[in-house]
């Protein structure tokens, strides 16, 4: 039974055994005009949860990554536990587009591969569609912990592993990984306008001042942001944790996630003090704009911030190479 992914997906359908001759047949039907200058292989594994329509969104996500940075993509569908011993289905595609700082046309490769239970066969197989002597950077989304396990050895290679917190579950994360210092959180990354405009805003304030007296520290999100605001109470922690050491002190505060933001807004964080000061940030619900209120300035007011969550592509990118 073909598998939905791949009979959504652009591409031939090929014999596996087949695709690397059928992906150099496809650029030759190109011509000499199309370029082809790989930086790095990107696999974009799906678990056996994710629909087409969701598959289909992070393909095209996957595709505005390679036109600012040419890559191979190889695209992994994992079939379900009943449909395991289904025969593997394989599809090529080149994707070309017009470049205009090239003024001529770029593409970008992909090879598709719906399979079914993971092992040495097909790790086997992954290695020889990627292109050697290039870092090789995995995307899993909606891949659970269990589907990602067999897989952890092979992540050894890999320059990044890339997953989304607001997505998956938490064991995904807590996985044994080789090298765990190069797992990335796209929701984390999504969030670095804001930790840029907060830390532009926290970095006219004395060090001192910030923590002296801190109670608790609570962020508040959204429904499926759950990732975002990890994040960013894990940085603020982090900040705050400095600042204290800078004065030979300790950040004694509670920290808290709650799902529960103020009304029309997607995130938010409240830091209060013994004194009964506030910092208060508030992002509004799918918009650019958050307002921030910080009672214990020297000018106490609302500060408004135009600032919003990076979209997928770049996101993407600052998980890949930050």
């Amino acid at each position: 039974m073909p598998h939905p992914i791949l009979e959504a997906l652009p591409g031939l359908p090929v014999k596996v055994s087949d695709a690397l001759h059928a992906l150099d047949k496809a650029w030759a039907e190109e011509g000499d005009e199309a370029a082809r200058a790989s930086q790095m292989n990107l696999v974009l594994m799906f678990g056996a949860a994710v629909g087409p329509a969701d598959a289909q969104a992070r393909f095209d996500e996957a595709v505005l990554f390679a036109q600012r940075y040419p890559c191979r993509l190889v695209v992994l569908a994992a079939r379900p536990e009943a449909a395991a011993e289904e025969p593997p289905e394989a599809k090529v595609n080149v994707l070309c587009f017009f470049d205009p700082a090239r003024r001529g046309k770029r593409c970008c490769e992909a090879l598709l591969l719906a399979h079914g239970r993971p092992g040495p066969e097909l790790e086997s197989l992954v290695s020889t569609w990627l292109e050697g002597d290039l870092p090789t950077n995995l995307w899993a989304h909606g891949v659970s912990a269990k589907e990602l396990a067999p897989w952890l050895e092979w992540t050894g290679r890999c320059r990044r592993v890339v997953a989304d917190r607001s997505l998956v579950d938490e064991a995904v994360f807590a996985l044994p990984f080789p090298r765990p210092e190069q797992v990335r959180d796209l929701a984390v990354a999504r969030c670095l306008p804001v930790r840029q405009a907060l830390g532009q805003f926290l970095a006219a304030h004395a060090p001192a001042e910030l923590v002296r007296g801190l109670r608790k520290v609570s962020v508040s999100h959204a429904r499926g942001l759950h990732g975002e605001a990890a994040g960013l109470i894990a940085w603020m922690k982090g900040c705050l944790t400095h600042c204290a050491g800078l004065g030979r002190s300790h950040v004694t505060a509670e920290f808290s996630i709650s799902e529960a933001p103020p009304a029309g807004d997607n995130l938010a964080a409240e830091w209060t003090y013994d004194d009964g000061s506030r910092f208060i940030w508030e992002h509004a619900e799918k918009g650019t704009q958050a307002r921030i209120t910080y009672t214990r300035g020297r000018e106490p007011g609302m500060v408004t911030q135009r600032v919003a969550l990076m979209g997928p592509a770049e996101a993407l990118s600052e998980a890949v190479f930050f």
